[in-house]
């Protein structure tokens, strides 16, 4: 069982501080889109070109709810799809440019506010902190690797 000693208080706290962070600046830059539709716009481009089917994996949502995500995504011209070549059943799907653009200005965004708040730490605690973030996201990144999308399954 978890106890507040070994630290997930602490982990949840800075979990809760950077989804805040995450949904903010989605919520300044996008406007009309949801933050599913965000997820499947920010796979899509990290993952280009790559199949309905595998965006829903990747954000381990009914296939359903992803296609009508795209859907919007390609109404706003922010997504292209097309059929795969090598499997007619499938659709493929790679960013616009208007789509790579907006999850550009949302990554500039988040980077300006997690400067600003690293730049009010002293710099012993920010160096501590910026070295904390690095293994933890190793740690996180092997665990993700060698499980297949465990992580994301257990959400």
């Amino acid at each position: 069982m978890w106890q507040e000693q070994d630290g997930t208080e602490a982990a949840l706290a800075a979990l809760r501080a950077m989804v805040l962070i995450a949904d903010s600046t989605v919520e300044r830059n996008t406007e009309q889109l949801t933050l599913t539709q965000f997820r499947a716009l920010r796979v899509v481009v990290d993952l280009t070109p790559v199949t309905m089917g595998r965006v829903a994996r990747e954000l381990a949502l009914n296939p359903s709810s992803v296609t009508r995500a795209c859907d919007r995504l390609v109404a706003l011209k922010l997504l292209e799809k097309a059929p795969n070549p090598l499997n007619r059943r499938e659709t493929l799907l790679a960013p616009a440019a208007a789509g790579r653009q907006l999850v550009d200005r949302v990554d500039r965004d988040r980077r300006r506010v997690l400067a600003g708040v690293l730049g009010r730490l002293d710099p012993g605690t920010r160096e501590a902190a910026i070295a904390a973030f690095a293994r933890f996201a190793r740690v996180v990144e092997a665990d993700e690797s060698d499980s297949g999308a465990s992580l994301r399954r257990a959400n």
